[in-house]
């Protein structure tokens, strides 16, 4: 006795990675502004401490724990204020992140569960490559003795 075939469909056409390219590279630029922002306690190579608050933000985006956007703020500001050297954070801070959220919920209301989990891997991976490119900068600027 064999299993049956079956076929599954998308009830409505997802846009291709090509398509949301574009959206992709404008979220993963504003989350890296964000963390130009944030100074974590103790500087690392870690994914963890290089990622930050955007790590724990794709994190409950991924999990869909929380849907609205105060609500999504809210904890990313609750994460970065207990786990900065400062729990200051700047108006411009505030603001480029409340984009970058904003922008990641459009998103995310436009994709399937199965792609939309993909384009946040993308996403975490993107923004951890450009704060790693950072990191290894400023520690060899301070190894040739310029930056303090």
């Amino acid at each position: 006795m064999s299993r049956p075939i079956v076929v599954m469909r998308e009830k409505v056409r997802a846009p291709g990675m090509e398509e949301i390219r574009g959206e992709v590279a404008e979220i993963v630029s504003l989350l890296d502004r964000y963390l130009d922002h944030y100074v974590p306690r103790q500087y690392t190579f870690s994914k963890h401490s290089l990622l930050g608050p955007v790590g724990k933000l794709l994190g409950v985006l991924e999990s869909g724990k929380l849907y609205d956007k105060e609500a999504i703020v809210g904890y990313v500001i609750n994460v970065h204020r207990n786990t900065a050297r400062s729990d200051y954070i700047s108006p411009e801070a505030l603001a480029v992140l409340e984009e970058a959220v904003e922008k990641l919920l459009a998103l995310r209301s436009r994709l399937p569960s199965r792609v939309w989990i993909r384009v946040l891997r993308e996403i975490d991976y993107a923004v951890y490559k450009a704060r790693f490119k950072k990191a290894v900068e400023r520690a060899s600027s301070k190894k040739e003795g310029g930056e303090q």
